[in-house]
């Protein structure tokens, strides 16, 4: 069974707000770069906050190395997202609270249909 959830988007895109919020704090407006850093850094809780759907696509077992750090309920959730204006298809790893742990891919795309479309195949 395939679940495709909606999600009411939040207040703007978060990366005018991060570009925004750059700006105020360092009192300039050439903060382009580092708001792109950031972004690239931070990407998987972009997209996931950005998210406009989302489709679970089963549970996620990550490669245990010994280390003793259980990570607990995973899931692999495919994610349809708009932030820095442009749309973005990808896999999310999510833990049990709804955090998103870590980004598996992602595509870029202008059109949103071009990114449905990547969305409906993701896997």
């Amino acid at each position: 069974m395939t679940i495709i959830s909606a999600i009411p988007g939040g207040s703007g895109d978060a990366y005018a707000r991060l570009v925004e919020g750059l700006r105020m704090e360092f009192g300039c407006a050439d903060v382009g770069a580092l708001a792109e850093r950031i972004f690239e850094a931070e990407k998987a809780e972009f997209q996931w906050e950005a998210r406009v759907l989302e489709r679970y696509l089963g549970q996620h077992f990550p490669v245990d190395f010994g280390d003793g750090d259980g990570c607990g309920e995973l899931a692999r959730i495919a994610i349809l997202s708009f932030v820095g204006g442009r749309w973005h298809a990808g896999v999310c790893v999510v833990d049990g609270d709804g955090c998103a742990v870590d980004l598996l891919w992602s595509r870029s795309f202008e059109s949103g249909d071009d990114a449905a479309d990547t969305f409906a195949r993701a896997r």
